[in-house]
């Protein structure tokens, strides 16, 4: 292994460095991946091309085999699951018309609850149902041969926490949404960092120990806290916006301060 870091990203320069696009099936390419001591990924990438670089590229920042293996909200579920993480009862369902079979019969869950599609951002496929119509016209509004589930309802007190994890970097703020059902920033929801430290410190706590049982290290976290328990975890955001890292700016300077770390071995948040 040669002693070089490898950048195929174009926020990062290091020692070595090639363009986000380069030709992986070129013999040069090919050498410097898998002689560098690490590559910092591309942006931007398919699955395919990911796996490709991943397979060449032991070390690497960021890991992104979760986004990958866990892509859609009825997969992280099933994450949550494997490793017994807190989250609300949720019944996954293979696409619309099977929900609408069982809920003919009857659901397992009671109204009001979430309806939520498997993709989308920005709350775009969540939906409060508190009647069978509003389940109608959530249903509407989702594909018609993609997986969905229903999600427990959960008293979020008009706010949930956002923990945003860069590499060893960790950002934290509550999104408050003033009592309204979407918190969601582009919905116009508030972002506080200030308020409940107590509450955003075992929000991290509990975000840094998922995140080294799943290898999870670039993404975007949703918690509420409907009680003294353990935090509740609703949500892995592989693509976070960046309003609350201070915007473009501060999300490259997170980004640089996450590399530096990783390069001296610390790919991970603390555990707290």
């Amino acid at each position: 292994m040669a002693d070089y870091f490898l950048s195929m990203n174009s926020l990062v320069e290091l020692e070595k460095n090639l363009p986000n696009l380069a030709p992986l099936e070129v013999p040069e390419v090919t050498h410097l991946i898998r002689a560098a001591r690490g590559v910092v990924m591309p942006r931007g990438m398919t699955r395919k091309r990911y796996r490709k670089i991943a397979a060449m590229a032991q070390n690497r920042f960021p890991n992104l085999d979760a986004k990958y293996d866990y892509s859609g909200k009825t997969k992280q579920i099933i994450l949550f699951q494997r490793l017994k993480i807190r989250h609300p009862r949720t019944i996954l369902y293979p696409n619309p018309q099977v929900l609408l079979a069982a809920e003919k019969r009857m659901l397992p869950l009671h109204y009001p609850f979430v309806l939520k599609g498997d993709k989308g951002g920005g709350g775009s496929t969540v939906f409060p149902v508190r009647c069978r119509k509003d389940l109608i016209r959530g249903l509407q509004g989702l594909p018609a041969e993609e997986p969905l589930l229903i999600q427990r309802w959960v008293d979020h007190g008009g706010m949930d926490l956002r923990v945003v994890v860069v590499g060893a970097k960790m950002v934290s703020y509550f999104r408050v949404g003033d009592g309204n059902f979407y918190n969601n920033v582009c919905r116009g929801g508030r972002m506080r960092a200030e308020i409940f430290p107590e509450l955003q410190r075992r929000g991290m706590a509990a975000v840094a120990s998922l995140c080294h049982l799943a290898s999870i290290n670039f993404a975007g976290f949703d918690l509420m806290f409907p009680d003294a328990g353990p935090p509740v975890f609703i949500e892995i955001n592989f693509n976070f916006g960046r309003k609350g890292l201070g915007g473009t700016p501060g999300f490259r300077r997170l980004f640089k301060e996450a590399v530096n770390l990783w390069q001296r071995g610390i790919a991970y948040p603390n555990l707290i």
